[in-house]
């Protein structure tokens, strides 16, 4: 572990990374919006592949290789009032047995600022996290990883205006019943939740062009952030901190390329250093 002492200035660095980082929005790849009939729609299709060279044998290290294809589907049952979304992903890594994450839910709008959600879905605070059907979610940061994932449970969405944006869930963590609790206001995105008293917060402010995530959990706060610095590269940084052992949990520093074929075959090839592990590690991405 890598103590705090160890880092000169660590405060400004992580305010640092808080203003000039910015997460840049990657040109989208995924497959969008295929109609499959007058009541069925295909909202997302992707498939991608990942993997890494110089990953050390540390079971912990969180940069595995991994192949990942996934669909969302819309079914329309009452135009504009009733409607069923269901996703499959499926995600094979190389120290993991192959995992299937999906989610089925009924959504019902009475009226065009309130959405009701029943069934197994993302909670409001799970929406700060890449969904499983896009391409983010397969290079997701430290910090994205933080964030729970989909529950069963009921959630309602309600938009006050333009600008302010409520949400509220209640979903069934193992043996638990959780209050969510999300708000949005123009570029700022605040959820936070509270699980057998340990508080779960995560805040994310949206740039025209990028965002910046930060969530605390159990006294780890986690940070990720990457900025665009030409048209093909972008830079990241990757910080976790425990406030009560004083260490840095996670630091983590890269680079990438992308390159496109201008249709849907996007991805990058990526260099980083990790200091927990103290160590490089080269990337490829490719992805539709």
């Amino acid at each position: 572990m890598l103590h705090i002492k160890n880092i000169p200035h660590f405060q400004n660095l992580i305010f640092l990374i808080l203003i000039i980082l910015p997460i840049t929005s990657d040109i989208q790849a995924q497959i969008e919006n295929i109609p499959i009939s007058k009541e069925v729609k295909i909202e997302r299709f992707y498939a991608g592949f990942l993997t890494y060279w110089g990953s050390p044998k540390n079971t912990s290290d969180k940069n595995l290789s991994s192949i990942q294809l996934g669909t969302r589907v819309n079914f329309l049952l009452i135009p504009k009032t009733f409607q069923v979304r269901a996703f499959g992903v499926f995600k094979q890594t190389q120290r993991s047995d192959l995992q299937f994450l999906r989610s089925y839910e009924a959504i019902f709008t009475p009226d065009r600022a309130i959405a009701i959600h029943l069934g197994v879905m993302a909670t409001p605070t799970t929406e700060l996290r890449p969904n499983p059907t896009t391409w983010q979610s397969q290079i997701e940061t430290n910090a994205e990883k933080s964030i729970i994932g989909g529950r069963i449970g009921l959630k309602i969405n309600y938009d006050l205006n333009q600008n302010l944006k409520l949400s509220y869930g209640l979903h069934k963590h193992d043996n638990t019943i959780v209050h969510h609790l999300k708000v949005v206001y123009k570029r700022l995105t605040v959820s936070s939740y509270l699980d057998d008293g340990n508080l779960f917060s995560a805040a994310k402010w949206q740039y025209s062009n990028g965002n910046v995530l930060i969530t605390r959990f159990k006294n780890i706060t986690s940070i990720s952030s990457i900025i665009s610095i030409s048209k093909y590269y972008k830079i990241y940084a990757d910080v976790a901190y425990n406030d009560s052992t004083q260490n840095t949990t996670y630091l983590e520093l890269g680079i990438r390329r992308g390159f496109s074929n201008n249709y849907f075959i996007k991805g990058f090839l990526s260099l980083n250093y990790n200091h927990i592990f103290k160590r490089f590690q080269g990337g490829f991405f490719i992805h539709i």
